[in-house]
């Protein structure tokens, strides 16, 4: 039997991401295992970037105001969830993602479809969501 004891689900406030935190639940209550929920912080790095480049004025806590906006919006279907849970906020990119993967030691990876192109270079096994 494989034994999990880390799954990592992508939660990116879409309804795959809905379907993948479900399954995460269902899938870590059934092996026990730790559920690590992790949001790209991509775009909110990219808003940065881009109000630098332009001037234009941007909030100086956006990224804090984002990580609270994320975990307040998943707080209603983690409630029922008794195991051991954590979020994680970095910027992906597939190298990032694979290497946070790697020296994690995740056992399972749970990726909305947007991540399919990163599939290859991760090591563990990929559930795709839709």
């Amino acid at each position: 039997m494989v034994k999990i004891q880390k799954i990592l689900v992508n939660i990116d406030l879409t309804t795959s991401a809905v379907k993948a935190v479900e399954w995460g639940k269902t899938l870590a209550s059934l092996s026990n295992a730790e559920l690590i929920l992790f949001y790209d912080m991509e775009e909110v790095k990219s808003v940065g970037d881009y109000a630098n480049l332009f001037a234009f004025p941007v909030e100086v806590d956006l990224e804090e105001k984002t990580k609270e906006k994320v975990k307040k919006a998943l707080e209603r279907y983690l409630k029922d969830f008794e195991g051991k849970f954590k979020y994680e906020f970095f910027c992906c990119g597939k190298d990032n993602l694979s290497k946070y993967i790697q020296e994690n030691n995740v056992d399972l990876a749970i990726l909305s479809e947007k991540y399919m192109s990163a599939v290859s270079k991760i090591s563990c096994p990929v559930l795709i969501t839709k």
